[in-house]
């Protein structure tokens, strides 16, 4: 493919994003199994146009899945097309042949090939702004305390310790910048500390600026929401938009519309101003996809938006937790007003950009994944495309199919024990915290084997595991989960033995 031909590409990676978030999918309680669906029949109001012209102009996909439901292993699932728990990281923690808890793992190391590398060998320009959750202990990034670590501090609290959070940001840029692909890495967060969006959109906006020339791979792993906007992390009133990641700048930067013009905003379209972050991101989106006009870059642009994952029950194998909204534009290559229905997974994003930028992609992101590029354009499923996916989660393992899934959650003696001493308290992901109210939310939790109609029971709400009406399914699905778990270096129960 000549090089004039490539299309740039623009990956948005939100952050425990839920359906119910944006204001094209509020309503799709039939699609998406949201906390709102799950509670009431009220639509969110949300004013979020131009991530909706994304959808709009282009595919959606409405079974898209997450492979693993936490940042790290998400974002690993992400950039590597693998599955979490082939990370060379996880198998230093978890050697080949042992059990593997997959918890805020893998991190990415430098030796390991990614999307950024592939799409460099292809003549793209690449470059990241945003949140980066994988980085190595050989990072070794300065140890923040608690107190440092405060979300979105005031300018009277940063100012007490600016030079431990500069240190600590200029830590992560130094090892960074360096072995992974990226041409440019500029204005990142190295967890979920400080929200400036608009110190992170003058920074893409900049990429764009230098790159307009040639064809380019710009990764924005947004930071927010990171949470329902309703938590005092997404509040837009309290950030100080002068205070970023590397401690206190000179000046706000004044790339998107001020607080009072998103409020304005809001207001107007009686959208509770609870929901003003939503605004606020999609403003972000709105810059960049401006800046492509500007440039008349938009027509061969490919631009897609999906999230890290959901937040209903992040962390496990359920829906609220792994189906996310896909929405992907590019005017030269997908006709607007799609949709697909296929089953595909965040691990199938390399593999799928690769084929898109004219290369073949290496042996490693073929190995769990598949290129979804044929669903993409609109026509439609190759011959011969999976009819399931894997998931993984914790000390839990799920199968998932058009109508079915199927969660196994098996844990070590070890972990059995805790859960016997303290029933109730420690989770089927061995420790007694980072469950986000997912006991509560799904009543088959507690089962070590789980079934779920998804056409029917979309919520899951009904563990049917026992009942002897669906037991010709189940079989079938446990096969599947052996044939995954046999192809991957750890053991799980008592699947993939034979």
């Amino acid at each position: 493919m000549p090089a004039q031909e490539k299309p740039n590409i623009i990956l948005i990676y939100a952050d425990d994003l839920d359906a119910d978030e944006l204001e094209y999918t509020a309503g799709a309680t039939d699609t998406w199994a949201t906390f709102t669906g799950a509670q009431s029949s009220e639509v969110p109001k949300l004013l979020t146009p131009h991530i909706n012209s994304i959808a709009e102009d282009g595919i959606v996909f409405t079974r898209f899945y997450i492979n693993s439901s936490v940042c790290t292993p998400s974002r690993y699932n992400l950039m590597s097309g693998q599955l979490a728990t082939r990370g060379p990281d996880m198998l230093n923690r978890f050697p080949a042949g042992t059990h593997a808890t997959l918890d805020w793992y893998p991190a990415m190391l430098r030796s390991e090939n990614n999307i950024a590398k592939e799409l460099q060998k292809l003549g793209y320009r690449t470059g990241i702004v945003g949140k980066w959750h994988n980085l190595p202990d050989e990072a070794n990034m300065p140890k923040l305390d608690q107190a440092y670590r405060k979300a979105n501090p005031t300018m009277q609290e940063i100012s007490q310790y600016e030079d431990v959070v500069k240190a600590y940001y200029k830590a992560g840029m130094d090892y960074f910048s360096e072995g992974y692909g990226w041409d440019v890495v500029d204005r990142m967060e190295w967890g979920n500390f400080i929200v400036n969006l608009d110190w992170m959109a003058e920074g893409a906006l900049k990429f764009i600026d230098e790159s307009k020339d040639a064809p380019f791979f710009l990764y924005l792993p947004l930071p927010v929401p990171h949470g329902q906007y309703r938590y005092a992390y997404n509040d837009l009133s309290s950030l100080d938009r002068r205070i970023c990641a590397n401690g206190i700048l000179d000046e706000a930067p004044g790339v998107l519309p001020a607080d009072e013009d998103v409020y304005a905003r809001c207001d107007a379209h009686g959208v509770p101003r609870e929901n003003a972050m939503a605004t606020h991101m999609d403003d972000y989106i709105g810059a960049v996809l401006d800046k492509l006009d500007t440039y008349g870059l938009r027509e061969n642009t490919l631009v897609i938006f999906t999230s890290d994952h959901g937040s209903r029950g992040k962390n496990s194998c359920f829906e609220g937790a792994i189906r996310m909204p896909l929405f992907a534009a590019w005017p030269a290559g997908i006709e607007p007003g799609m949709r697909s229905e296929s089953l595909c997974g965040n691990i199938d994003v390399p593999a799928t950009l690769i084929e898109i930028a004219g290369g073949v992609p290496p042996e490693e992101m073929n190995r769990d994944a598949r290129s979804f590029k044929q669903q993409l354009l609109g026509k439609g499923e190759p011959p011969g495309w999976r009819e399931s996916l894997f998931i993984e989660a914790g000390n839990s393992r799920a199968v998932v199919t058009k109508k079915w899934k199927y969660i196994a959650n098996r844990v070590t003696p070890e972990v059995e024990q805790l859960m016997k001493e303290r029933p109730g308290v420690v989770y089927w992901s061995g420790v007694d915290h980072h469950n986000y109210n997912t006991e509560n939310m799904y009543p088959g939790y507690w089962d070590a084997d789980q079934l779920y109609d998804l056409e029917s029971d979309l919520f899951e709400q009904q563990n049917i595991y026992e009942s002897a009406a669906y037991c010709k399914a189940i079989p079938g699905l446990k096969r599947e989960m052996d044939r995954y778990v046999a192809s991957l270096p750890h053991t799980f129960g008592e699947f993939g033995k034979d």
